[in-house]
């Protein structure tokens, strides 16, 4: 634990087996009701964790509530379970039903089957069953309440501006305490590390979302930033600004391997972009990297598609990439 003001603690929750390594749970203690936000995985290293924390800091579960970021599970696994009947779990209104189809094997069907249409094999779908966390580790019992973009939470004293921030996920949202200059970032901007964009259903353009998100928040008066994961913070003008370049150099290498090697495959598109992974090469990443690394390629081209820069083509159910003509 990390006490960051006399009323906020970071709690350290860890995740064993993802490369994100730890998740930075926020406590903000009041009074009459203390907000947690973000709780971790449904595993027990995360539920021991969580419980030994809220514990020693004497947290009234009676008198807690939790804000979610955003519908992952490595956000939102335990918190059904941390809390009884009377207490609230607050969402964003557009992540909430999400939290429900990660606990829907037919969802998670649709999706493979989508992946497949990429350039997985069958035999690479079939294995990311009990394989991904996202999939395995998700809340159970789920329950929420709505928030939208603009409203306001009250916990400590504080006041808690809303602002939803698409990209990460069709609803993340960021908590703001201007008072205090805090703000909860989620996976919105972090340090070391860049949040994954991947392709959504509900968000044609995930990765055009993002950067206009990241320009939503960039003039915040932030004096505390707060990231979901690792131990580093920094400033906000200056992190947005490192992660917009990030991914104008991925665009421009998604870009120049389509027109370089007109009719692959996402799935092969990945494979020839650079990634931040101890690794051989493509054969050798983990099956759930590849899932990750494909979504991430998927965004890059699906946000090059929407600007008439490149297109795909369905061939024999599978789909295809070429340059703009």
């Amino acid at each position: 634990m990390e006490q960051l003001s006399k009323d906020l603690w970071r709690l350290e929750i860890p995740l064993v087996g993802s490369p994100l390594k730890t998740l930075n749970s926020y406590l903000i203690l009041g009074a009459e009701r203390s907000l947690l936000i973000d709780t971790g995985f449904r595993q027990e290293p995360c539920r021991e964790a969580m419980e030994q924390q809220l514990s020693a800091l004497g947290v009234d579960r009676n008198r807690l509530d939790i804000f979610l970021t955003h519908l992952h599970s490595d956000h939102t696994g335990l918190a059904p379970e941390l809390l009884p009947e009377s207490g609230q779990i607050y969402i964003s209104r557009a992540d909430g039903p999400g939290v429900c189809e990660a606990v829907d094997d037919h969802s998670w069907r649709r999706l493979y089957a989508a992946y497949v249409r990429e350039g997985f094999s069958q035999e690479e779908a079939d294995g990311f069953w009990n394989s991904n966390p996202a999939q395995t580790a998700a809340p159970k019992n789920w329950r929420f309440t709505p928030l939208e973009d603009g409203d306001t939470l009250f916990y400590g004293g504080h006041t808690l501006q809303c602002i939803l921030t698409p990209g990460h996920t069709p609803g993340h949202m960021c908590l703001y305490e201007p008072e205090e200059g805090w703000f909860f970032s989620g996976d919105h901007v972090l340090f070391h590390i860049t949040p994954n964009i991947c392709r959504w259903e509900r968000l044609p353009d995930a990765l055009g979302s993002y950067l206009d998100s990241l320009e939503r928040v960039r003039e915040l008066p932030v004096r505390l930033l707060l990231p979901a994961h690792r131990s580093e913070r920094g400033d906000l003008v200056q992190r947005i600004n490192e992660l917009k370049e990030h991914h104008a150099k991925r665009l421009a290498s998604a870009r120049h391997i389509v027109e370089q090697n007109p009719g692959l495959t996402a799935y092969e598109i990945a494979g020839l972009m650079r990634w931040s992974i101890r690794c051989q090469d493509w054969k050798s990443f983990p099956l759930t990297q590849k899932f990750f690394a494909v979504g991430e390629a998927l965004s890059h081209l699906d946000h090059l598609e929407a600007k008439g820069l490149i297109l795909h083509q369905e061939a024999g159910g599978v789909n295809r990439y070429y340059g703009s003509v």
